[in-house]
């Protein structure tokens, strides 16, 4: 009898948590700017938004799941400039309560790229001088009750792109630089989006419940 009151409590205690990691369907909530952890990608990678691109494809991914009300920020920029609001990257709890004001949310999800890096470099294949790698990218992400300044979850998304980097008579295709080898644009923006759709999949089955690894 104790063994079966035990499993009982486990289970509740369980369902409590996940309950506590939740949010109702429906919620209204704004996707703040990502921004890049300093040195994390370097300037060249900067130039070419990567933090705006990473808020790009989560808003993209969050749409697509169905489960928010997501509100545009963008349509409140004069207020929130005014008010000289912080909406990049790492927000505290007293700006949210303001954003969350302005935009009429009850959450908001805000985070960064976290480094853009190549996991691997491939060799040099054929006489044109083709080098082969491999793009990774990570995103993390956390959701804030704007009233409370609870975090309710966070995840984290990786991201991978092969890329390839062709010498041409002189001239190159068009590339960016990560560290010191040179990769596509392509490359870095597929990594980057693989790393959103991931970082908000692993976000939404947290709070509903069907939790990814």
């Amino acid at each position: 009898m104790k063994i079966v009151a035990a499993i009982f409590l486990i289970f509740f205690l369980i369902s409590a948590s996940v309950k506590a990691a939740s949010i109702p369907e429906g919620a209204k909530v704004a996707v703040m700017d990502f921004g890049t952890h300093p040195y994390a990608v370097t300037i060249d990678i900067n130039i070419l938004n990567a933090g705006q691109a990473a808020h790009e494809y989560i808003l993209q991914r969050l749409f697509e799941s169905k489960k928010m009300e997501i509100m545009d920020k963008d349509l409140f920029a004069a207020q929130l400039a005014e008010q000289k609001l912080n909406t990049t990257g790492l927000i505290y709890h007293d700006a949210a309560q303001k954003i969350g004001k302005i935009l009429g949310v009850d959450y908001i999800i805000y985070g960064n790229v976290n480094d853009v890096t190549l996991s691997e470099v491939g060799t040099q294949v054929g006489i044109g001088g083709v080098t082969v790698c491999t793009v990774k990218a990570h995103i993390i992400a956390r959701i804030m009750n704007v009233e409370t300044g609870e975090i309710i979850s966070a995840s984290k998304g990786e991201g991978k792109s092969k890329s390839s980097f062709v010498k041409v008579q002189g001239g190159e295709i068009l590339t960016v630089e990560v560290g010191k080898t040179k990769v596509t644009q392509d490359s870095v923006h597929n990594a980057l989006q693989k790393a959103a759709f991931q970082t908000v999949d692993v976000l939404i089955g947290r709070l509903y419940g069907t939790a990814k690894k």
